[in-house]
């Protein structure tokens, strides 16, 4: 297995249980060294860990890796041998995926259509759903097609400054005390690999909590 662009992992129990995030560094063809915190350990009675790799070309590539030879690299970092040794899948089109999400932003119009009413500096909103590709989210402000919003998705492992454009608008109901709530279908603009790498990896958990809040079921 060959990956091109990849700088991210992370790992997880054969339970699917999230582990920890890693630094992917290239070791060999198939091997990688994985930066890891210190204090994650490798455990004896574990044959081989699920490997989540974020490739900029391959999408999210799942693996199941065997990992070892633990090297204290710095106060809180040591890296790890991976060794792969199953390839289970690759998921190239990851940006169709919308999960649900509850997250509450702050949303800033950075560009208007001409002729459009101006919207208070900062708009509190709500997320939906999101996907790699794009965002849904509602507020009390119905903020134009075509206009150009920045906000910062604070639940992924670090916080995303993230900008998108709004493709529709539609109008929701009330809440309960009267306050309007308007709907908004957005597609991200410049997204960079590493935010990518990020959002493409707080979509998968969301997924994953989804799926195993399923299985509970």
């Amino acid at each position: 297995m060959e990956l091109k662009g990849c700088h991210k992992a992370e790992i997880y129990s054969p339970e699917q249980e999230f582990l920890c995030t890693a630094e992917v560094v290239r070791a060999a063809y198939d091997n990688y060294r994985l930066v890891v915190p210190l204090d994650f350990e490798v455990s004896s009675e574990l044959e081989y860990y699920e490997v989540v790799f974020y490739d900029a070309f391959a999408g999210l590539v799942h693996t199941l890796c065997r990992l070892s030879d633990p090297l204290h690299i710095s106060k809180s970092q040591q890296s790890l041998l991976c060794v792969v040794r199953e390839e289970r899948e690759r998921e190239q089109r990851r940006q169709d995926l919308k999960v649900p999400a509850e997250a509450a932003i702050e949303v800033t119009c950075t560009r208007m259509p001409a002729g459009e009413k101006r919207l208070p500096a900062r708009i509190q909103s709500k997320v939906r759903n999101i996907s790699a590709g794009g965002i849904y989210f509602y507020c009390q402000y119905p903020i134009p097609k075509g206009t150009i919003v920045q906000f910062q998705l604070h639940e992924a492992s670090k916080p995303l400054q993230l900008t998108a454009r709004v493709l529709r608008k539609e109008e929701l109901g009330p809440l309960e005390n009267g306050t309007p709530q308007f709907g908004h279908g957005c597609q991200f603009l410049d997204l960079k690999p590493n935010a990518e790498a990020e959002l493409r990896s707080y979509i998968f958990r969301k997924e994953l909590q989804m799926r195993q809040r399923m299985r509970r079921e």
